[in-house]
């Protein structure tokens, strides 16, 4: 899309409220503009596989992140559980949630040439830890982070290292510049998820 385009997509959100833009797959994405006491949050995953079926991959698109929120509504207190697709280079947002605590419970993710992982979280002490769940991703959440109330949340690039032994490995990472990680031929450069979306809509409400 030009940048003419993109300032006329942007004209027609402001006079009827929408705007839709093509996104991974087949699907719309109904980019929102920010509502009253609402934010945006922001965060990215990125998967490591060193091994499974034999391959070493790296893996970003179409991962399905499972993400649960607490926040204060009406003054009662309130918890969701909400699932997101990445795009192409590993970047999803949750428009107009309610500000407040979130968390990535766990992953759905394809590995290899035929396995679909769900991996899901617990905790020890204030510990999470990350590991392979059976079928599903429950809306548990027994340690929450601290509530924020800002215009955009950003919930961090979350690391995922799938070793052939079938631990899993984790890391959190504000961004990556030339970052080495699990891969010996792989390095990435990823902005902060907050920067990812501001330079790609930059003439979004969020980001003004």
């Amino acid at each position: 899309m030009t940048k003419v385009k993109k300032q006329i997509a942007f004209l027609c959100c402001l006079i009827g409220g929408i705007i839709c833009l093509s996104c991974a797959g087949n699907k719309m994405l109904t980019l929102q503009e920010p509502l009253p006491g609402k934010s945006l949050l922001v965060g990215a995953v990125l998967v490591e596989n060193l091994g499974l079926e034999d391959v070493y991959e790296a893996i970003t698109d179409k991962i399905t992140v499972v993400i649960v929120g607490k926040w204060q509504e009406n003054g009662n207190e309130k918890t969701s559980g909400f699932r997101v697709k990445t795009d192409k280079q590993g970047y999803y947002m949750l428009q107009n949630v309610f500000p407040g605590a979130y968390v990535i419970k766990g992953i759905e993710v394809d590995v290899g040439y035929s396995i679909h992982m769900f991996i899901t979280s617990r905790w020890e002490g204030n510990t999470q830890i990350y590991e392979p769940a059976s079928t599903m991703i429950d809306d548990i959440v027994r340690v929450w982070p601290k509530a924020e109330d800002k215009k955009v949340m950003d919930l961090g690039i979350q690391y995922i290292c799938l070793e052939f032994s079938g631990q899993i490995q984790d890391q959190k990472y504000t961004r990556l510049q030339n970052g080495r990680l699990g891969l010996k031929d792989k390095t990435y450069d990823m902005k902060t998820p907050e920067n990812y979306f501001a330079a790609k809509y930059p003439e979004w409400g969020w980001f003004k």
